[in-house]
């Protein structure tokens, strides 16, 4: 399988990483940034993006924008959740770490789901072994916690699923 569209995407990825940090228009900062860019992504085979080019597929890239927002108000609820826990007089806190299925079956797609869950506060994940994932969470939820794990990782999983598989 060729790697050429992942290393391309990757690059490109780079070099706008690179425009935004640089900010500059002069041609040896717009050289230098392509060439890093570059030898990154060749050194990587592309192993940051994967081929964003089945993005321009438009069920995928709107799977992909529903993603985004779907995490980014995920991550505002639970900012706001443990917000509301630092400022009370006791800090109300009940940790477990609960076990969960992953039904998808694309490695990146499970790291994304794992490192999206570590991103919202609140949560973290603590391993995949498998098709299982172990979430360590700082309040556990109330009801069935199995349920309520799984029905979080399936939310993230089943959105990724569209954009991956």
């Amino acid at each position: 399988m060729s790697r050429t569209p992942a290393v391309i995407s990757t690059s490109i990825v780079l070099l706008g990483i690179w425009f935004s940090l640089t900010l500059s228009t002069d041609i040896q900062e717009i050289t230098l940034g392509v060439v890093v860019s570059l030898i990154v992504a060749i050194a990587t085979h592309g192993a940051l993006t994967g081929n964003l080019f089945t993005l321009l597929n438009p069920r995928k890239g709107l799977a992909a924008i529903n993603y985004v927002f779907y995490f980014l108000g995920q991550m505002v609820k639970a900012n706001i959740d443990v917000f509301l826990r630092i400022f009370r007089p006791v800090i109300p806190i009940k940790p477990g770490i609960v076990k969960a299925r992953l039904t998808i079956k694309s490695e990146r797609a499970k790291a994304i789901v794992a490192n999206s869950i570590t991103l919202t506060p609140g949560t973290i994940t603590i391993d995949i072994i498998g098709d299982e994932i172990f979430v360590h969470w700082v309040f556990l939820p109330s009801g069935d916690v199995h349920a309520e794990t799984q029905a979080m990782v399936d939310s993230f999983a089943g959105r990724l699923e569209k954009i991956f598989e």
